[in-house]
């Protein structure tokens, strides 16, 4: 399980699809900063009251067809 996923569960007591939802919502808005050129470094901060340590968690694993 994501590690944001699972501290949302666990620290703020939301159901899995609450915690999913917050999770893809700040996804979304990661790739709108990084497409507009912004910064993104407080996105961990403004969603889910983390530090930037789990900004990674955010970035979706690529998948390769082969």
């Amino acid at each position: 399980m994501n590690s944001i996923i699972k501290v949302l569960m666990e620290r703020d007591e939301l159901s899995r699809s609450e915690a999913v939802e917050l999770f893809k919502e700040a996804q979304h808005e990661l790739n709108n900063r990084l497409v507009a050129g912004e910064d993104c470094y407080d996105i961990c901060q403004e969603y889910f009251g983390l530090e930037p340590d789990y900004l990674m968690d955010l970035i979706p694993e690529p998948s390769f067809v082969g």
